[in-house]
């Protein structure tokens, strides 16, 4: 008798894992951060300060914005984690951390020997969307 319950109590558990695993995915995906909205950021670029403002908008774990009003990135939010590419320029790549409403960490550039350090806290609710659904640079 125990042989003829142990392989119907197996394929039980594995039902119940399978059902929780998606479940809790699905769960995780809802409960993303959003870093959607308006962002002031500012930092170090070698010996020099800076400031900017960000419009950021977010459609899953793609994100796309502008700096100084016109000057495009794009990235990827990943938990608590980010990166944005400027594929301009020096070609500038941030990465760093999010919690609530600030983020930051420190930028390498591809084309310039510049590094430095970045903030940005939001200062406001999510801009008018931008169209996300591009490739997206900097993954």
């Amino acid at each position: 008798m125990l042989n003829r319950v142990k392989p119907g109590v197996m394929i039980l558990l594995a039902v119940f894992a399978l059902v929780y695993v998606s479940e809790a995915k699905a769960v995780g995906v809802k409960k993303g951060i959003n870093v959607s909205g308006n962002w002031a950021a500012s930092g170090m670029w070698g010996d020099h300060e800076w400031e900017s403002p960000w419009s950021i908008s977010q459609k899953g774990k793609r994100i796309k914005g502008y700096a100084y009003g016109n000057v495009p990135f794009k990235g990827r939010v990943k938990g608590s984690k980010i990166r944005i590419y400027f594929p301009s320029g020096c070609k500038p790549v941030y990465t760093g951390t999010i919690s609530n409403n600030s983020m930051s960490g420190t930028f390498t550039t591809k084309d310039c020997p510049d590094k430095g350090t970045w903030k940005a806290t939001k200062v406001s609710n999510a801009p008018e969307s931008f169209d996300v659904s591009a490739s997206s640079a900097g993954e």
